[in-house]
């Protein structure tokens, strides 16, 4: 009886199976239909692509060490009312683009990767200055053929400034870990400032980075150091931390910080961001564009890292990106590519935040160089972006640049002055630059080689 049974539940089985095939694959039009399987699997692989396309990977590491631990987290392409609306708790908001900053776990993160209107989140602490942490400010003096003001010999800027031609009336702003705005070097130069990073008006610098950019820059002469645009005028924005990190909304905020500016009707001719990271929000373009439509002239360092290309800001079109060279005009291996021009930021001099003068490495020296000529034409004739540009392209020397990172040469003040203004100021020759000829160079290497010879014969004779 038992195994009667089974064969009935096998056939009642084998029937019901062949209805259902028949109703769903033979009958026309089909009686049943069948989901299908292969399209639902390849709907699920572009929902997770598109996931993983909206998130950074530095976020999904620091939630995968602890998926409840709460973390900053920037939110691209929806406003702050919506978010707030939907339960997530906002920290700040964008004020020109939809954007926001959010607090929260693994979660959290999970329902906003699937909001539509996300286009991207990440890690909001990304940025940081663009220098080498741990030697920052403390690289000794190396034994080359430099002095204190090499680098604006080297620029045409001592040519300039000889011409009177100094920055005055031009202003920049300076987004970065603050400036110390109280060395008398950098004190009657400065307008205003805030400090984002702790969210108080006072953007002073404990790490210094700021200080020395802002040094290189406009430095006014009358103690210790002298910049490229002694007399032009400047802000100082704290976007990085004492720490030189950052996160990227307050870079933005900075950027709205200047945009309000530049719309309530106040002089900004260049932003000056030695700064960066190799990811960051479609916000951070969107400022960028903006201010390039006002008339601000965005400059930024390339990179140390000595990629390809240039971290962001520096990669964008609307701003001008600078790689690094050293005193013989050679660029940086740690410079990044995609660089415009270059500019000198191997072993420069430095005024930091302590009053003390120091010599270090970076493209973050390296942008204010460029940032400080623009303002020595800024200062006799107003100029856009896009004119900045083209004057950069036919204001350098040439340089070294084995790998290709730079797409002009060194810049040059001086050509960029007459270029601007039709004038023909003359440029002279720095003391250094006669040792890259090759003259010079047989001459120094005989003289090395008279001294060791005469070095051997001293010691022959019984010398000590």
């Amino acid at each position: 009886m038992g195994d009667e049974l089974k064969l009935v539940g096998i056939a009642i089985a084998a029937l019901g199976l062949a209805a259902f095939v028949y109703a769903a694959y033979i009958a026309h039009p089909p009686l049943i239909q069948v989901p299908d399987f292969g399209k639902w699997l390849e709907e699920k692989v572009e929902q997770e692509q598109a996931k993983n396309q909206k998130l950074d990977p530095v976020l999904q590491q620091q939630l995968a060490v602890n998926p409840k631990k709460p973390v900053r987290m920037f939110v691209s392409g929806v406003n702050a009312t919506e978010l707030e609306r939907q339960g997530f708790r906002v920290v700040k908001a964008g004020k020109y683009a939809s954007w926001a900053v959010v607090e929260g776990d693994y979660e959290e993160l999970q329902k906003l990767l699937k909001n539509p209107k996300v286009q991207k989140v990440l890690y909001d602490q990304r940025v940081r200055a663009i220098g080498f942490a741990d030697t920052l400010s403390q690289i000794p003096i190396k034994p080359v053929v430099q002095d204190l003001g090499w680098n604006l010999e080297a620029i045409k800027a001592d040519i300039a400034h000889r011409s009177n031609f100094t920055g005055k009336g031009a202003v920049v702003t300076i987004l970065d870990t603050g400036v110390n705005h109280n060395l008398p070097d950098l004190h009657d130069g400065y307008l205003d400032g805030y400090d984002f990073a702790y969210g108080d008006p006072e953007p002073d610098d404990v790490y210094g980075h700021g200080t020395e950019c802002a040094s290189i820059i406009l430095a006014e002469g009358e103690d210790r150091y002298t910049g490229v645009a002694p007399q032009a005028k400047y802000y100082a924005l704290k976007v990085l931390n004492d720490n030189g990190e950052g996160n990227w909304s307050d870079v933005i905020a900075g950027l709205e910080w200047v945009l309000d500016k530049v719309n309530a009707g106040e002089k900004i001719d260049v932003v000056s961001m030695s700064l960066g990271a190799d990811l960051a929000p479609p916000e951070l373009e969107t400022l960028c564009d903006l201010l390039y439509s006002k008339g601000v002239i965005l400059v930024a360092a390339s990179g140390n890292s000595g990629g390809a290309t240039s971290l962001y800001p520096a990669a964008y079109d609307t701003v001008i990106s600078v790689a690094a060279t050293d005193i013989y005009g050679t660029v940086a291996t740690f410079s990044n590519g995609g660089a415009l021009v270059a500019a000198p930021g191997v072993q420069v001099p430095v005024l930091s935040s302590d009053g003390n003068i120091y010599y270090g490495d970076g493209t973050s020296y390296a942008a204010p160089h460029v940032a400080g000529v623009l303002l020595l034409v800024e200062a006799e004739k107003d100029i856009t972006p896009g004119q900045a540009e083209t004057l950069l392209k036919l204001s350098t020397d040439e340089i070294s640049d084995p790998d290709d990172k730079v797409e002009y040469g060194q810049i040059n003040a001086v050509k960029a002055i007459n270029n601007a203004l039709n004038l023909n100021l003359l440029e002279e020759r720095s003391w250094y630059e006669y040792l890259n000829e090759p003259w010079a160079q047989i001459l120094m290497g005989l003289a090395v080689l008279a001294g060791a010879l005469k070095f051997v014969a001293w010691r022959q004779e019984g010398g000590e």
